[in-house]
This record gives C-alpha cells, structure tokens and sequence, in this order.
C-alpha cells in the first residue's frame, strides 16, 4: 500500500507542478515546446514508482508449505479422523457386549495407535467398573480376549 501512496502522490504533485507552469506561458510556440517537456516529465513521473515498486517487489513462497506437505497434513488429519473415530466404535460396541452379557460398566476406553500401511492396533483396553461388579473381572477379560484378542486393564471405582 505504501508504494500506491507513493505513486498517487508523485502524480498529483508532477500534475499540480505542470498546470501552475502552463499557466505562466502565453506564446503559442513555447507552450507547445513546454506541453512536450511536462508531458516527458509526467511520462517520467509515472514509470519511475512504478520501476521502484517492481524493483522492491519480491516473490518469497519459502515460507508457504508446499502441495506435498499441504496433502501429507490433509492424509494426517484424515488418519486422525478415522484412528478417533474407529476408538469411539470399538468403546460403544465393548459397553454393547458387556451389557449383552449381564455386565454394566462405568466407562470403556480403548487406546489405539497407527501401525502404519493404513492398519490400526489396539495398544490398551481399560474397563472401568462398579466395586459391586468385581466379582465379573475374569468374565470380562474372557470377553475382551475373546472379541478383542487383548487382556483388559480392569479398574473397579
């Protein structure tokens, strides 16, 4: 912005400066003489910020990610999606499977990690319980290595 103001005022000023001088000049030859001079001069005027402003101008995109790291972060955010979304799924049909088999729980977490080649492992289950419900912790962890295929971490509260 600061290079437009720096052109609109060099303008007005070439201008202003060319009509008072054109005022002062009567005699037909000489003011033709002096329109080609302030025309030069307003030509000048002109190409001179402008010439300024492109010399200053300069096209850094280092700081800008590129398309590879721009689809990378789009992929990582992606797998996110899907790693948070796949946990919730495998928490709400753990709670399904032992409210199917009699066992009410408090909450079920399950930790997953991203193995990489697009495959998600289940890293930790925990299962947390009523004190009145311990006596359901072996049946529990028979369920979970049943349809889980890994040994609950069971916490009574």
């Amino acid at each position: 912005m600061n290079g437009f103001y720096t052109v609109a005022v060099t303008v007005c000023a070439a201008a202003i400066a060319c009509a008072v001088l054109s005022q002062f000049v009567t005699d037909g030859s000489l003011k033709r003489i002096l329109s080609l001079v302030m025309g030069a001069f307003m030509v000048c005027s002109l190409i001179i910020p402008v010439k300024n402003a492109v010399r200053d101008f300069s096209l850094d995109l280092s700081s800008y990610p590129s398309a590879e790291q721009l689809s990378s972060t789009s992929d990582e955010a992606v797998n996110r999606q899907v790693v948070a979304q796949t946990k919730q799924n495998l928490e709400n049909t753990l709670a399904a499977l032992l409210l199917q088999n009699g066992i009410r729980t408090n909450k079920c977490g399950v930790i997953l990690a991203d193995s990489g080649e697009n495959r998600i492992i289940i890293s930790k289950v925990s299962i947390y319980i009523d004190k009145d419900n311990a006596d359901d912790a072996g049946q529990i962890a028979e369920l979970c290595a049943q349809h889980l295929g890994i040994e609950p971490n069971i916490i009574t509260e």
